[in-house]
């Protein structure tokens, strides 16, 4: 299949299975997808994003070549979306075996430790497939998150009230996901 004809099928906006689906088939189909994602057309760059985080969820080995491409994303001028390039490089990591998360690591920490509501809460959910997949990063991920009755949150140059509770609810959900992964091995043993 040509550019064209898959830009064409990007078009039709069909159901993410059908993208998948193309992207184990058509070798060009994922590294346009990220060309989207990269974009500064937001809406265009939402729908592949959300395109490819479910490629990264059924087979993230259709992605996992493009990692380095795929965190371009976190040098992107709009926060959402550099924001949402964690949730993809983190549904990559079962994949990892060439440990390019080294590459992105200490921004990941640096995303947790952000004074941005968004952007921690994000790094918070995504810090869950860390834990799980990079076993030599539990500890650091415990030791930054036993922290979070600390943090504090802005808006511009406003602190929010109560952050520090705010940083701990995120952090308690969390611990429950990680303990529900937990108890879904033991029990899968």
């Amino acid at each position: 299949m040509k550019t064209e004809q898959i830009f064409q099928e990007f078009e039709q906006r069909f159901e993410k299975e059908y993208y998948a689906q193309l992207a184990s088939k058509e070798i060009l189909t994922v590294p346009l997808l990220i060309e989207i994602f990269l974009d500064d057309d937001y809406a265009n760059a939402h729908w592949a994003e959300q395109v490819l985080e479910y490629i990264c969820e059924v087979n993230p080995k259709l992605v996992y070549p493009f990692f380095e491409f795929v965190a371009k994303g976190l040098d992107n001028c709009n926060g959402f979306l550099a924001w949402n390039t964690w949730k993809l490089i983190t549904k990559l990591l079962p994949t990892d075996t060439e440990n390019k998360f080294e590459s992105v690591k200490e921004r990941f920490y640096d995303a947790l430790a952000s004074k941005t509501p968004a952007e921690f809460s994000i790094a918070c959910d995504c810090a869950v497939s860390v834990f799980i997949n990079k076993a030599d990063e539990q500890k650091k991920l415990l030791d930054i998150l036993k922290k979070s009755a600390e943090h504090k949150f802005y808006i511009g140059n406003t602190e929010i009230e109560n952050s520090g509770e705010i940083a701990k609810e995120k952090v308690q959900i969390f611990l429950e996901r990680i303990m529900n992964y937990k108890t879904k091995a033991e029990n899968n043993s």
